[in-house]
Parts: C-alpha cells; structure tokens; sequence
C-alpha cells in the first residue's frame, strides 16, 4: 500500500488550553504518515469538511475512508472551519462527515478527528490501538 498522504487545515484559532494535546497528535501522526499542518482560509476542491450535518461514520467506515485514498494514491484533506462553521455553498460543494451530531468547538473537532486519523493509521499499519 502507498504512504498515505494527509492534509489537516484549521481556519479557526486554537485557544491554549488545547494546544498540547493537539501537538501530540499531531506528532504522532506525522510519525505514521506524509502530511501537512496548516492554518488557511481556503477550502481545496477536493477537501473533506467536517460538519455536525455530515455524514456520520463509524471508526470502520473512517477507516475505509482513509484506505480508499491511501490505495489510490489521493491525498486526504481535511478541513476543520472556524467557529462559524462552512457556508452552505462550501458544505454544497464538498463532502462533509460529521464526528458527532452534537456541535463541539472547533479545537475538539481537530482533536477529535486527529484521534481517529491516528487510529485508522495503526489498522491501516497492523497495530491494535489501546481504548
């Protein structure tokens, strides 16, 4: 299988009191995978949004999700929106998975979603992940 390729852009500010815990993530990741932090306004075409209205998967369904590029080649862009969230042309225009029907704070999203990538990333690599 390919190296898989990541993308992770936050558009909205990290407030302190999450920042560690994010960079350890983080950190662990880029141990697992090619990938690339950034903080940006701009939505790539072909970004997945993350949204309370998305599509809810499970930790399998996420899984395959990041199998499915990873085996095509395709890089992953994630993209986490500021507190206001996403337009409804952006959400129109682009995939969307939800983490959770509840509305978290961006930072928890980014958390959140970090974990799970980091899960997918020890299957994909053979590991079992300690709950």
């Amino acid at each position: 299988m390919l190296p898989v390729k990541l993308e992770f852009i936050n558009i909205g500010k990290i407030e302190k009191e999450y920042r560690e815990i994010i960079r350890e993530y983080e950190k662990r990741i880029e141990s697992l995978a090619h990938v690339r932090f950034t903080q940006k306004n701009e939505v790539p075409r072909d970004a997945i949004l993350l949204d309370e209205k998305g599509e809810m998967l499970t930790s399998e369904d996420f899984y395959c999700v990041i199998k499915n590029f990873s085996a095509n080649g395709k890089k992953i862009i994630f993209v986490i929106g500021s507190p206001q969230g996403f337009s409804s042309e952006q959400k129109d225009a682009h995939r969307c998975i939800s983490l959770s029907p509840l509305t978290l704070r961006h930072e928890l999203a980014y958390l959140v979603l970090l974990e799970q990538v980091y899960r997918a990333l020890l299957c994909l690599k053979g590991t079992s992940y300690q709950r």
